[in-house]
C-alpha cells in the first residue's frame, strides 16, 4: 500500500510539472514574439534620427512606449517577461526565431512595394496641358469693362509715385552739416 501510495503521489508531482508553469504577469511566446518584433523595429528607426545623447532618449522613449502601449503592456511587464525567457535559452531561440520570420516577412513586403514603385513607367507629362473646363467655366465670358481696365493699364504710361518724405530726414542733415562745421572751425588752427 505504501508504494502505491508513493508510486501515485510521484505521478502525479511529474504530471503537474509538465504543465505551462508561467507565472502571472508575464506574457505569452506568442505576445513577447510580437512586442519583440515591434521593439526591433523602433531600435531600427531610431538609427535614422540624427544622433544626439538626448534626442535618442526623447524620441526612443516615445517610440517604445507606443510599442507597448499597442500590444497593451508596459515596459515592466516586458523587463519581467524578457528576464524569464532567458533562463530557458530554448524558449529564447523559438521566440527570437518567429521575431525573425515576422521580421522577414516585413522586408519582403517593403520590397515588393519599392519594386512595384521601381518598375512603373514614368508617363512624360503632355507639352501644353490644357486645364480642365467644366460646363459653367466654359460658358463665361470676360467682362467688357475687364478688357477696357486692362487694355488701359497696358497703354498707361505708369510713373512711380511720389514717396512721401521722412519729416525727419531735413532735421538730420541739419544736424549732420552743423557738426562737419564744427569740425572744420576746431580743425584749422588760427
Amino acid at each position: 500500500m505504501r508504494k502505491y501510495i508513493i508510486l501515485f503521489f510521484s505521478a502525479l508531482a511529474v504530471l503537474c510539472s509538465c504543465g505551462d508553469n508561467t507565472p502571472d504577469g508575464i506574457l505569452d511566446e506568442k505576445q513577447m514574439a510580437d512586442v519583440l518584433t515591434d521593439v526591433h523595429v523602433a531600435n531600427g528607426t531610431l538609427f535614422m534620427i540624427p544622433s544626439m545623447p538626448d534626442s535618442l532618449y526623447k524620441y526612443g522613449l516615445g517610440k517604445y512606449l507606443l510599442v507597448f502601449k499597442q500590444h497593451n503592456t508596459d515596459s515592466a511587464q516586458f523587463t519581467r517577461s524578457y528576464k524569464y525567457y532567458t533562463r530557458d535559452i530554448q524558449q529564447l531561440v523559438a521566440i527570437y526565431d518567429v521575431v525573425s520570420k515576422n521580421l522577414q516577412k516585413r522586408s519582403d513586403s517593403l520590397n515588393k512595394v519599392y519594386l512595384k514603385m521601381q518598375q512603373k513607367p514614368n508617363k512624360p507629362k503632355p507639352q501644353n496641358p490644357k486645364p480642365p473646363q467644366s460646363s459653367d467655366t466654359a460658358k463665361l465670358k470676360p467682362n467688357k469693362a475687364v478688357k477696357d481696365t486692362v487694355k488701359k493699364a497696358k497703354q498707361k504710361d505708369l510713373k512711380p509715385t511720389k514717396t512721401i518724405s521722412n519729416p525727419a530726414k531735413p532735421q538730420h542733415d541739419k544736424l549732420i552739416k552743423d557738426t562737419v562745421k564744427r569740425i572744420k572751425r576746431n580743425a584749422i588752427p588760427k
